[in-house]
């Protein structure tokens, strides 16, 4: 099957699945369900009938996170299967995201029980714990009693280099901040190298939604561990994804090589936002939120002009994961909502 044929049975399988998520209304459902019970219920006739069954079975918010997951990661592998060659290895490759968040979550809980002496049985049982991409033997991990078993269980990854950085006296004196920024570039490494594989049309598609990714979240790292944090010039640096328009400009070295105590968010932003989405008054941490909100928005709408677009190219398959992602999130914050007894509107606003 030529990659056109390929990728119109892609997007006309995709465009279908979209046009069912419509149909369904699953958000505007649970949103107008009055308890979660309720909210639980109104899934059962729609595609994520497997969350009640989870429900059912435990009665626990945190089973219904889990089988999403495993949703999420079926769908990467049921698009990579219909793909061969650099696309097939792209899309999955995609996994390797979601597979360092799985190990950032179970490091987490290492350090939980190791470091912090706390209890985590309950917690773990809502780890992922088949292989994703690599062979990380995640039981091991949570269980390893010293940080050398933690690097032990992923052995023949491309993890283990970075944790042997790291030692249980380093994490327990700096925390776990420098490990999990060095993990999310490694992914980065991989994807560009697998995108830089792809045809041209495919390349220009994921290189412009991998490089405005960067760039949100290299100004967000300037933003919040540059201006609220004020980190030291190097410390920062070391943090930014070294990729993209905003870790090229001046403006950014400029910024960084300011003294923290002189830095000015809003002068930074002032070249990367309209003028109408810069920012004001409010205390930091307002500020910072606004920014990740108003980055959001504009990462999707990029993947919905990619939705518009060409449909024999990739990115109708990109857009496809981000709208299922998007969904996935807001089923989670609802349900969470409704467990929490918020009522309808305040649940609204948080999921705008």
């Amino acid at each position: 099957m030529s990659s056109v044929d390929t990728y119109g049975f892609i997007n006309a399988k995709m465009r279908a699945r979209l046009g069912k998520m419509r149909e369904e209304a699953v958000t505007e459902a649970l949103l107008r369900a009055p308890t979660l019970v309720d909210a639980i219920a109104a899934l059962r006739p729609t595609r994520y009938v497997a969350l009640t069954r989870s429900y059912d079975q435990s009665g626990d918010i945190q089973a219904i996170e889990l089988v999403l997951l495993k949703m999420e990661i079926a769908l990467y592998r049921e698009i990579a299967q219909y793909l061969d060659g650099a696309e097939g290895r792209f899309i999955a490759e995609l996994l390797g995201k979601i597979e360092i968040d799985n190990l950032k979550n179970s490091i987490r809980l290492w350090y939980s029980s190791i470091i912090h002496r706390r209890p985590i049985r309950h917690r773990s049982e809502y780890i992922f714990k088949e292989v994703i991409l690599h062979p990380v033997d995640w039981t091991a991990l949570i269980n390893a009693l010293s940080w050398d078993g933690v690097v032990q269980a992923t052995e023949n990854t491309p993890y283990r280099s970075i944790l042997l950085q790291h030692t249980e006296d380093s994490l327990r004196e700096d925390g776990l901040f420098q490990l999990e920024s060095r993990l999310d570039r490694i992914w980065y490494e991989e994807i560009r190298k697998a995108t830089s594989l792809l045809k041209k049309l495919d390349r220009q598609k994921a290189l412009e939604l991998l490089d405005q990714e960067i760039d949100l979240k290299n100004l967000l790292i300037l933003v919040r561990y540059g201006w609220y944090h004020r980190l030291e010039q190097e410390e920062l640096l070391s943090l930014l994804l070294p990729w993209g328009e905003v870790f090229e400009s001046k403006e950014v070295h400029h910024y960084i090589e300011t003294p923290k105590e002189n830095r000015s968010a809003r002068d930074l932003l002032s070249h990367f936002l309209p003028a109408e989405h810069r920012i004001g008054d409010s205390s930091a941490v307002e500020e910072v939120l606004r920014i990740e909100e108003l980055l959001a928005q504009n990462q999707k709408k990029a993947y919905q002009r990619l939705l518009a677009g060409d449909p024999f190219t990739i990115g109708i398959a990109l857009a496809y994961f981000f709208l299922n992602k998007e969904e996935f999130n807001r089923i989670k914050a609802i349900l969470n909502g409704k467990y929490y007894g918020f009522d309808e509107g305040y649940i609204r606003g948080v999921i705008g």
